[in-house]
């Protein structure tokens, strides 16, 4: 192990890590000069995976939801740069564009290559981030899961992703049995709906209406099961205004509990309006093979096709035992930070003040008391939106992953990259990711 100390680790190794080694490597870091700790060389590894569990081929965002140093282009623009049509701004002008998953994935993959993330990346599961001092300087330590030190930074951003896959109530309790766990799925896993099935599809966002078309389309008959009352209809997943810089600065002026009564509030579920989901719906609505609930599932147990489920209903009363083929788990993600290993080590370590179950970021997502001006430690994605209310998308990740970079360059007193340099950089990025998406058979919108 070396003594060397790395101006920049980045603990993670998913869509995050990407923006944020991007966003440094823009303004002036080299490859070298970055640590990436994470179990997957692949930044959208995770991502695909889940993409391809629940059969989605666009994103929820808009055009500017994108992988590129700069902001320009955005994805429409690339479309039209790529496919030669103007259908795509069309789209953005009006709030209808969803860039496709092959494409976003594949400009990913350019600005990884262009930038140089796989000269940054080294193959370690963090188990532990520990604060040091001494002759280097104040700097982190960090640890993998048997404890053996793998690098120093001075600047740490813990982009672990998601925390576990989260399953409500009695489905937690059956998952971990093995005679039920194969029928008890989440909605990003892999699977396969029997033709002429019955399934339960639990929860009311945009995975749950993805999953139910998804049992509509395979000839299976599908009862979507709704946690709460209908959910506000809605193109991303938190109001358009909290994408924007005034609505975040907003959310910030706010103290940690009554943001998480927003994210309470405004993550209960949402669903975009979807013209060929809602044709295939309707039309399971006529045919009996489609139909909604608002209760929860009380007891879950083996039987003849697969399970057996009591649901109460939230109007009173139960549905009786249903005999089902499987259980879908729309629900999305355990977003306490306790859930993820390296982060409840820190947490019995240094103690964080914690609103709830979530640690209390300061304004600029850094973790008190470790976060120092000089030293930074820092959080992203889903574990950051007690500060950016949409920290779990493309949009938010790079919001933060840029001002963690601008702070890592004040303090360690570097001027950024010249602007010439930057430019082609991005530019270069720019031409390749044309270049692959053009190659890539078109996607259809869902709108």
């Amino acid at each position: 192990m070396s003594e060397a100390v790395y101006p920049v680790g980045i603990v993670g190794g998913g869509f995050g890590a990407l923006l944020t080694h991007t966003a440094l490597r823009y303004l002036g870091f080299e490859s070298r000069e970055i640590v990436v700790l994470g179990d997957q060389p692949d930044p959208v590894a995770t991502y695909r995976a889940f993409a391809w569990g629940l059969g989605q081929t666009v994103l929820r965002s808009e055009s500017e939801s994108h992988f590129l140093p700069a902001d320009w282009p955005t994805f429409a623009v690339m479309d039209l740069l790529a496919r030669r049509r103007l259908s795509a701004v069309r789209r953005s002008i009006s709030r209808t564009f969803n860039p496709a998953v092959p494409d976003i994935l594949a400009e990913a993959h350019a600005v990884a290559e262009l930038t140089g993330y796989a000269q940054s990346f080294a193959r370690c599961r963090v188990g532990e981030v520990i604060r040091g001092e001494g002759r280097a300087g104040p700097h982190f330590g960090l640890y993998d899961e048997e404890g053996r030190l793998r690098a120093r930074a001075r600047h740490v951003l813990l982009a672990m992703g998601h925390g576990p896959l989260a399953f409500p109530g009695v489905l937690g309790t059956a998952r971990r049995d093995p005679a039920l766990a194969a029928r008890i799925v989440q909605a990003y896993e892999p699977k396969r709906y029997r033709p002429g099935g019955r399934y339960v599809v639990v929860g009311s966002g945009i995975a749950g209406v993805n999953e139910w078309v998804n049992v509509l389309l395979a000839g299976a008959e599908c009862i979507a099961l709704r946690r709460t009352p209908e959910p506000d209809e809605q193109d991303l997943n938190v109001p358009r205004c909290l994408f924007e810089a005034y609505g975040i600065d907003a959310y910030q002026r706010l103290d940690h509990a009554q943001r998480l009564q927003i994210l309470a509030k405004v993550l209960k579920g949402t669903t975009p309006e979807r013209r060929g989901w809602q044709e295939l719906i309707a039309e399971g609505y006529r045919k009996g093979t489609f139909r909604e609930v608002i209760g929860e599932i009380t007891e879950v147990r083996s039987g003849p096709e697969g399970l057996v489920v009591d649901i109460r209903l939230g109007a009173g009363g139960t549905t009786g035992p249903l005999h089902v083929v499987g259980v879908s788990c729309a629900t999305g993600f355990d977003k306490a930070s306790a859930s993820v290993p390296i982060l409840r080590r820190l947490i019995e370590r240094y103690d964080p003040p914690m609103e709830g179950p979530r640690i209390a970021l300061d304004s600029n997502c850094g973790v008190p008391p470790l976060d120092r001006p000089d030293s930074r430690l820092a959080m992203i994605g889903i574990h950051a939106n007690i500060v950016v209310p949409n920290g779990d998308t493309i949009a938010g990740l790079k919001y933060i992953a840029r001002r963690f970079a601008a702070d890592v360059l004040r303090a360690e007193g570097r001027r950024r990259r010249p602007f010439l340099a930057r430019t082609r950089m991005h530019f270069r990025c720019t031409r390749r990711a044309v270049a692959d998406i053009r190659a890539l058979p078109d996607t259809p919108q869902l709108s």
